[in-house]
């Protein structure tokens, strides 16, 4: 009874841990915003970002050496010119986008989850050369109230 206990114990021990063990060091960074293309002080390139529906959030996507990622951030504060500090929530490590991909999220976003607009989904697209079409290759939702990227499938994703 006892050897079952501490294997409980154990186990809900290691679902706390946090993500940083695991090597997910960007959680919990913390930074001010940065223009496209410039360096965070950690080394991250920012490639772009935009707001989610509630503008607290937002996605951005970072390239730090080869590892292309999106991060999940809140705004925790600003600076006396209104400047945004961030604080990282969640981290989605993503493939270097190929060919014609592209990530397309939040307001300038022509995906639609089941017909309808959602400033919380992301998509990786491919684009169609001829025809300039955007297909849906891989898709996620930010959802702020876990502050975690849910992954869905593209099926009821569409991009016009």
């Amino acid at each position: 009874m006892k050897s079952k206990l501490i294997h409980i114990f154990l186990f809900l021990l290691i679902l706390n841990i946090p993500h940083s063990i695991f090597g997910n060091d960007f959680i919990g960074y913390r930074h001010e915003g940065v223009r496209f293309g410039e360096k965070l002080p950690n080394g991250a390139q920012d490639l772009g970002g935009g707001l989610l529906s509630d503008e607290r959030y937002g996605v951005t996507r970072f390239r730090k050496g080869a590892e292309y990622m999106l991060w999940l951030e809140k705004i925790v504060s600003r600076n006396k010119s209104g400047v945004p500090k961030w604080e990282v929530r969640d981290v989605l490590k993503i493939e270097k986008p190929g060919k014609n991909q592209e990530f397309l999220f939040s307001y300038s976003s022509p995906c639609r989850l089941n017909g309808q607009p959602n400033l919380d989904l992301i998509v990786m697209a491919k684009t169609l050369p001829r025809s300039k079409k955007s297909v849906p290759v891989k898709a996620w939702l930010a959802d702020v109230s876990a502050e975690k990227f849910k992954n869905i499938s593209v099926k009821n994703v569409s991009c016009q």
